[in-house]
């Protein structure tokens, strides 16, 4: 890609989106490098290229393009380690890990970040929510300098998403429910002002906006949760991007089974329904005990049909 051409790319997306300089330098690098990169007199290193794509909302898979094979290596790697945490397999994102930081930039603030992320969320149950959230946010400092609780940054990259997600997850497993929602509220409207990659919104927003209507259902806002839910419920059949439909089906029939007004019970004993279907397709086993006892305390005269599905699965995960 010639200079010139990226320079221009990154100062009129920049300025398409509102965003000083100041803005978009912010934890990258210098407001006169970031000056000399649009004007097309300086080659952004490779990290800088990444940060300053992402921020700015566009895919960093057109790295391929235009990297090394070592450079390619360790992207590769970094989705083999997010694969591995989304399944909770700590111990084998630890090891990948180990060869991901061998092969690191030991300058570079986004390698730190992602190794202080993973280190984190790898770590030991043992370790407590307070610190986690702690050391959430240093890794968060070491791209958004000027982070402090409460305010949050004004454009992300997605592993600075990811962190603020965790970070709410955590105050929400403390029940500090208001603080957990106002981060998951500040990532929703960043999907929906078209901030993010459409790329990165189909892979990460149905995530968030499952998280968000489970904070918003155990802080007993209900009616807010069933909103989310449906908004959720909708993006993964309109994208056919499934992940964590399940489990917002579940949260939608939760929250209308206690909301309780007329007609909420038996929306409820569809959503769960739906819900319980699809966690037998995946042969989640957590899953299907935790939707069949639900259907269990509440509709006890379904019992025999999720004695069926239930027996189907273990039937289908014996054949396997």
């Amino acid at each position: 890609m010639p200079i010139y051409r990226f320079g221009h790319i990154v100062k009129n997306r920049r300025e398409a989106l509102g965003l000083t300089q100041e803005d978009l330098a912010d934890g990258i690098c210098s407001v006169p490098t970031l000056s000399r990169i649009e004007n097309g007199e300086r080659i952004p290193s490779k990290e800088n290229y990444e940060m300053l794509l992402q921020r700015l909302g566009y895919s960093d898979t057109i790295l391929y393009e235009f990297v090394d094979e070592k450079t390619l290596a360790q992207h590769e790697l970094k989705f083999e380690i997010r694969q591995a945490l989304s399944h909770e397999d700590r111990e084998k994102a630890r090891l990948l890990l180990e060869e991901y930081a061998g092969n690191s930039d030991p300058n570079s603030a986004v390698d730190k970040q992602f190794i202080e992320i993973v280190r984190t969320l790898s770590s030991s149950s043992d370790i407590g929510l307070e610190e986690k959230i702690t050391l959430l946010e240093n890794a968060l400092k070491l791209t958004c300098p000027r982070y402090r609780s409460g305010k949050l940054p004004k454009i992300l990259s997605y592993e600075e998403i990811i962190i603020l997600n965790n970070i709410a997850n955590c105050y929400m497993n403390l029940g500090e429910y208001d603080k957990a929602s106002a981060i998951f509220f500040h990532l929703k409207r960043y999907y929906e002002n078209k901030m993010v990659n459409r790329e990165e919104i189909l892979r990460t927003q149905p995530m968030i906006l499952y998280n968000l209507s489970k904070c918003l259902g155990l802080a007993g806002k209900y009616t807010e949760c069933i909103e989310i839910c449906d908004t959720g419920i909708k993006i993964a059949r309109e994208t056919g991007r499934c992940v964590c439909l399940a489990t917002t089906l579940y949260n939608r029939a939760w929250s209308l089974n206690k909301r309780g007004l007329l007609g909420d019970h038996e929306q409820a004993k569809e959503s769960v329904k739906e819900a319980l279907c699809m966690a037998v397709a995946m042969q989640d086993t957590m899953l299907i005990e935790h939707f069949s006892n639900f259907i269990r305390n509440n509709y006890p005269k379904m019992i025999h049909w999720v004695t069926f599905f239930s027996g189907a699965s273990h039937s289908g995960r014996t054949s396997v």
